[in-house]
Parts: C-alpha cells; sequence; structure tokens
C-alpha cells in the first residue's frame, strides 16, 4: 500500500492541471487514505510544500486516479494530462 512515511527532507511539488477538466490533489496520509488538498480548474497550478516520503495521488472529480507522484529533494513539477 501507498502511504506516507516519516523522516524525509522538506521540498515542494508544482502541480499543474493541463487537461480540459478540473482534478483534485489529495495527499496519501500515514495510513493510505487520501486527504483532499486542493481541486485544480484547468490550466491552474499550485505550490504545495511536502517531504520526501510523502506521496499525492491525483484523481478526477469523481475519484478515479490520474496520476501519482512520488517528490523527491528539490522543487519538481508534476504536470496532470
Amino acid at each position: 500500500m501507498l502511504r506516507s512515511v516519516d523522516g524525509g527532507t522538506e521540498t515542494y511539488v508544482e502541480f499543474v492541471n493541463a487537461r480540459s477538466e478540473p482534478v483534485v490533489v489529495h495527499w496519501l496520509d500515514h495510513r493510505g487514505h487520501r486527504q483532499r488538498y486542493r481541486t485544480l480548474d484547468p490550466g491552474q497550478r499550485y505550490r504545495q510544500r511536502t517531504y520526501v516520503g510523502h506521496p499525492w495521488l491525483v484523481t478526477t472529480a469523481r475519484g478515479w486516479g490520474l496520476a501519482c507522484f512520488q517528490p523527491q529533494a528539490g522543487t519538481a513539477t508534476a504536470v496532470v494530462r
């Protein structure tokens, strides 16, 4: 099961919605449960502070998985297509 683990370095992920529909960004907590953070409209982006070892899941508005991002050291851009 994909879930967050402690001890990772602080970092940032910039999420970009390149789709023609809204997407929802979720953090996967220490039990692997989705924690809804933000809805991004088409073309919208935002920067999220996080930690290495804290995975993020992007879904459709209905909850269907589109992409999973595992942060690394250093700011990264996560483009959802």
